[in-house]
């Protein structure tokens, strides 16, 4: 089939779909920083301590992985719940926030707070949307 799903999922939900890669690139970017993180103050896997400049990059990587489980399956069912477009205008806000919180965070872990609210406060919109959408179907 040429142009794989270009004809379903792909095309419904294309803007939802960017919004997930957004997504997992920042989470590969907190990765990669952790990696960068231990050639440079020379902590060797697979140990987790180091200087407090490791130690940030580990909890950045960390918390985005913890905040990305419950973000991605709100946004998708949000999606599913009041279409691709309406998903992705608030699931944007995760991957900005989440940059913010990280470059905050590498600097200074008190500045981190902004960051965390610009990424959690969508997760809670999505989370309810969705759980809104789905009892709206029931009824």
């Amino acid at each position: 089939m040429a142009g794989g799903m270009a004809g379903g999922i792909a095309q419904a939900f294309a803007w939802t779909g960017l919004v997930t890669l957004a997504a997992l690139f920042v989470y590969f970017w907190s990765a990669l920083m952790v990696g960068r993180g231990r050639g440079v103050y020379k902590v060797p896997a697979p140990s987790m301590d180091g200087p407090p400049e490791f130690l940030r990059a580990v909890r950045v990587q960390i918390n985005t992985l913890e905040q990305i489980v419950l973000f991605l399956p709100a946004l998708w069912l949000f999606a599913a719940a009041w279409g691709d477009m309406a998903a992705a205008l608030v699931g944007v806000f995760w991957p900005v926030g989440r940059i913010l919180y990280a470059l905050a965070y590498y600097r200074d872990a008190k500045k981190r707070g902004p960051g965390f609210l610009i990424a959690m406060l969508p997760t809670l919109v999505l989370l309810l949307g969705a759980l809104a959408g789905f009892v709206r179907v029931l009824l």
